[in-house]
């Protein structure tokens, strides 16, 4: 088993909003190591090793879990999900745009999910988000198999990514900094020192080194997570106009099969 395998693991959701924020996190740790330890393995067993440790699965759920721990605190932040305050009368949709999206999602969601009128929003807008969240959720069951719904999926990988890098961020920091002071002390030791590398390559190490410091410290912010989060909801929305079934099925056994 080699990277192949590593791959085939996860789906493309996984490896891009779930995997790639942990692995960012520890690269300032894993650099250093790669340029002192000049004859790294990397022969199959290695990986296999590491594929039957459960580590790939562990990296997996703790990039998710962190991500998720703060969602609602942003959307809090935020106003509500992105999805939808687009929907609601009184957000940020002009009022020929939601009259066309609110007549396409009652097609999509059929008599199941009736969606609130303006005086409706307006005595119980609690309610009202509900029902619009609900109709979030229809959308991204149905964009699942949509043609043209690939952007959806790209966007929801930005945003997962975004979301997740911003829940790791206090330890990324940390592994960040560690690993910048870790290249600065290196320099000043004697060549060969715990297999320290030439000049060129520490003066590389260190630049790399302090890119992801600024990255963690600087990019990695709420508002960096929120406009992403902005453009996954009006792709997904987006997909009203795309053709597809009418209605969702009401028997999910009727319906076509989740991939």
């Amino acid at each position: 088993m080699g990277h192949g395998a590593f791959l085939v693991l996860f789906d493309k959701y996984s490896r891009r909003a779930r995997l790639r924020p942990v692995l960012i996190a520890l690269l300032p740790l894993a650099l250093p190591l790669a340029a002192g330890v000049q004859n790294l393995p990397r022969t199959q067993w290695l990986w296999s090793l590491v594929l039957l440790s459960g580590l790939p699965l562990f990296a997996d759920q703790l990039g998710r879990s962190r991500g998720k721990r703060i969602e609602q605190r942003l959307f809090q932040a935020w106003g509500g999900k992105p999805s939808v305050q687009l929907l609601r009368w009184r957000g940020p949709t002009n009022r020929h745009q939601l009259g066309f999206l609110h007549a396409r999602l009652q097609e999509i969601t059929g008599p199941s999910l009736r969606l609130p009128t303006e005086q409706e929003e307006a005595a119980d807008p609690q309610k009202a988000d509900h029902i619009y969240d609900a109709a979030g959720l229809a959308l991204r069951v149905r964009a699942r198999g949509l043609p043209g719904g690939e952007l959806v999926l790209e966007q929801n990988c930005e945003y997962g990514f975004r979301r997740n890098a911003l829940g790791l961020r206090p330890y990324a920091l940390a592994v960040a900094v560690t690993g910048l002071l870790a290249v600065l002390a290196w320099m000043f030791t004697a060549p060969g020192f715990l297999g320290r590398p030439g000049i060129p390559l520490l003066a590389l190490l260190l630049a790399m080194e302090s890119l992801l410091v600024a990255f963690q410290a600087l990019l990695v912010r709420a508002s960096w997570v929120k406009s992403a989060a902005w453009a996954y909801a009006e792709r997904l929305l987006e997909t009203v106009a795309l053709p597809g079934p009418a209605a969702l099925p009401t028997d999910p056994a009727s319906g076509p099969t989740a991939p």
